[in-house]
């Protein structure tokens, strides 16, 4: 069980770190790329991709 600890807080220093990354690429600026539309569309799917991780990491927490 120990190690299951170890696996989920490291999945979740990925995840700050992907997140922090997708943020700071998003502040270039490129001219054929509109930022708004990038971060909005970025923004979904973390607010809809990071419940679902969750939910499914604490799923596997309790039935292992």
């Amino acid at each position: 069980m120990e190690l299951l600890h170890i696996l989920i807080i490291l999945v979740i220093i990925v995840c700050i770190f992907a997140l922090a990354g997708t943020i700071f690429v998003t502040k270039r600026l490129d001219d054929n790329y509109e930022r708004q539309k990038s971060f909005s569309s970025l923004s979904y799917i973390y607010f809809i991709g990071l419940p679902a991780i969750i939910l499914a990491a604490v799923l596997i927490w309790f039935f292992i």
